[in-house]
């Protein structure tokens, strides 16, 4: 009998690893979305809205995590060339090959069920959408993760895609402003590339890295880091946008931005930085001050706008 239920333990730990429940903290920029509709377009905060974002955050993580199965039993061939993840358990032969495929499979349809049913019909379009960039990333003859800069393109995709489940969520019925789900498509790059960064510099080995991840044999640690360069210039370029045209208080979000940035990047190139493990950032108090401050300080800009264009009317 303890044998039994040491081996279940196991075996729960090793899909746990699989279909990472850990990593759906991701999810929470879907309530990005959400934010935004209430500040800036006049979106009501109600019980309704608040049990339909409830329910979209568990059908995007449910989503999340079919695609984190299907990456996982196809990446599997590939974990092995990894100094860590030939220990995952797919790669390593513990866990059946089609009960994740099964569970993957159970994991969208029921997602989607999900969103069709008690969700608003954009909503539900956008985990679909979900579902079907995770297919693309991963699946051939498309598998984008092996496309040199597509990987980081496609898989950012994703953001923008959470923040439109958000949006929707709360009851909106016109699809957001391109600005804000490019800056959010471009911030999703610059954590991409940073990952890819992190995860090239832990290889250590480009010959060993192009055997892990086909998108590393066009890779070097220069153009990954003027990538990410760029990809934060687009964000900034966003932000101004989103400042001019639809609150300008946001500028006051600019220092947290900067320095959060800053920081991140420093993370990334520490020689085993938790960048190429997202989920590692939980364990820094950094990452909650900076999300502490960025609710601030999108508190007080909305308190502060209309203070703030009225100077600017002024001086106009």
């Amino acid at each position: 009998m303890t044998d039994n239920i040491q081996h279940f333990k196991v075996k729960s730990v090793d899909y746990s690893k699989v279909f990472r429940p850990a990593h759906w903290f991701k999810n929470l920029f879907m309530l990005i979305g959400s934010a935004t509709a209430i500040i800036l377009f006049k979106g009501e905060i109600s019980l309704e809205n608040i049990k339909l974002t409830v329910i979209a955050f568990i059908c995007t993580s449910i989503a999340a995590s079919a695609n984190y199965g299907i990456n996982e039993l196809l990446d599997s061939e590939y974990d092995k060339f990894h100094p860590t993840k030939k220990d995952r358990p797919l790669a390593s032969d513990r866990i059946s090959r089609k009960s994740v495929l099964i569970a993957s499979i159970i994991f969208a349809v029921v997602s989607g069920l999900f969103g069709y049913f008690f969700l608003p019909i954009g909503a539900f379009y956008a985990i679909i959408s979900l579902l079907v960039m995770g297919f693309f990333y991963n699946v051939r003859p498309f598998r984008t993760k092996e496309l040199p800069y597509l990987d980081v393109i496609s898989e950012s995709i994703n953001n923008p895609i959470r923040f439109i489940i958000g949006w929707y969520a709360v009851q909106i019925t016109f699809f957001p402003p391109a600005s804000f789900l490019i800056a959010l498509w471009a911030f999703g790059a610059f954590l991409m590339a940073c990952k890819r960064l992190a995860e090239y510099r832990f290889i250590d080995n480009p010959e060993l890295a192009a055997l892990y991840r086909k998108s590393f044999k066009h890779y070097t640690q220069e153009k990954l880091i003027i990538s990410i360069i760029g990809y934060v210039s687009m964000v900034s370029f966003s932000i101004a946008v989103i400042c001019i045209k639809y609150s300008i208080s946001i500028v006051l979000a600019i220092p947290v931005f900067i320095a959060a940035i800053i920081w991140y990047f420093q993370l990334t190139m520490k020689k085993d930085s938790p960048a190429k493990e997202p989920e590692k950032l939980l364990k820094h108090k950094e990452f909650y001050i900076f999300t502490i401050l960025t609710i601030l300080v999108f508190v007080l800009a909305k308190i502060l706008n209309p203070h703030l264009e009225f100077l600017l009317r002024i001086w106009g």
